[in-house]
């Protein structure tokens, strides 16, 4: 084992020191005060959870799970884990205090440090501070445009002007299990021209591929089905009702079939602001529906949306 030098800062973190602190306060003052204006209400959960929490969101074939997580074994014996993203801890945090029995919507939002150990690249850390907001309670389509709503408010707050917004829609549980098919049969056939970890997700989740940035792979993806072309007429006239909302308000967007987003527990709407002045592939902020999360968690099935910005690269 190397020794570490004790007065340099971990691979992946930063020190920030008081002539920049005040960007940080300034930044997350107006995410909390963006979030309130729109109804949402602060809530904390812990810096780890068990480990059960995330591998049983997350996804297990995810790379935040197969890769990324901190995670140790307390004196007790019990798998514990650094929290990779805040949206697990909050769903348990609702269910364990019966929020969730509540007038409905519940909407929250947290302001928190999360840790994953990635390959650091511009604009990203191993500790992160993460803004997210969670809404609990509604399948309209209104929920969608709020959520997308409230982080263009937010970018035009704080001066983040160059940003594109894409979206698409994933479908429900059943558009997926026939797009999945279709997206295994056509990746299968290029199987030897795939990069190692596209290979892998061929068997686990073949819709991961689609977020590959291999230059070959992502030749192939071009050629790929779409998810728009499978999904049901509910899930249609779901997505049909976010566009037109979002027209309403007066914001621009880019339909994007190739846009999955990285979690396991996304369903329909699927969105991410992105931009070319801040490296990390561009992404500022993303989010989108887990109509399935709570029902994962051994609760009646809720419509649920999701909103998390890694702030790190907005100080």
């Amino acid at each position: 084992m190397a020794n570490a030098n004790i007065n340099q800062a971990p691979k992946g973190t930063q020190d920030i020191l008081p002539e920049i602190s005040h960007k940080w306060q300034y930044v997350e003052q107006m995410a909390a005060e963006t979030a309130q204006i729109f109804g949402y209400e602060e809530i904390r959960v812990p810096t780890f959870e068990h480990t059960a929490v995330f591998t049983g969101s997350v996804g297990e074939t995810t790379d935040i799970v197969q890769k990324e997580m901190y995670t140790f074994e307390d004196k007790g014996g019990h798998s514990l884990t650094l929290r990779p993203e805040a949206t697990a801890g909050v769903v348990r945090s609702v269910i364990q205090h019966g929020l969730l029995n509540s007038a409905l919507p519940q909407k929250v939002y947290y302001i928190t440090t999360c840790f994953r150990r990635e390959r650091p690249q511009a604009g990203r850390y191993r500790e992160f501070r993460q803004f997210g907001v969670e809404s609990f309670g509604s399948n309209d389509p209104s929920a969608d445009a709020e959520i997308i709503c409230l982080a263009q408010d937010l970018l035009t707050t704080l001066g983040i002007n160059e940003v594109e917004l894409l979206i698409n829609s994933i479908g429900c549980a059943e558009c997926r299990a026939k797009y999945l098919e279709a997206l295994k049969e056509y990746f299968t056939q290029y199987k030897e021209q795939l990069d190692e970890d596209s290979r892998r997700r061929l068997d686990t989740n073949p819709m991961r591929i689609l977020d590959s940035k291999i230059p070959e792979t992502t030749q192939l993806v071009k050629g790929a089905p779409q998810t728009l072309d499978y999904l049901c007429s509910d899930c249609k006239e779901h997505f049909e009702g976010v566009k037109s909302r979002l027209d309403l308000l007066g914001i621009n967007y880019r339909i994007t079939p190739t846009l999955v987003r990285g979690l396991d527990y996304y369903t329909n709407t699927v969105f991410e602001f992105v931009s070319s002045k801040i490296g990390a592939q561009g992404t500022v902020c993303g989010g989108g529906r887990y109509n399935l999360l709570v029902e994962r968690r051994g609760e009646s099935p809720l419509p649920h949306w999701d909103l998390a910005w890694d702030l790190t690269g907005s100080y």
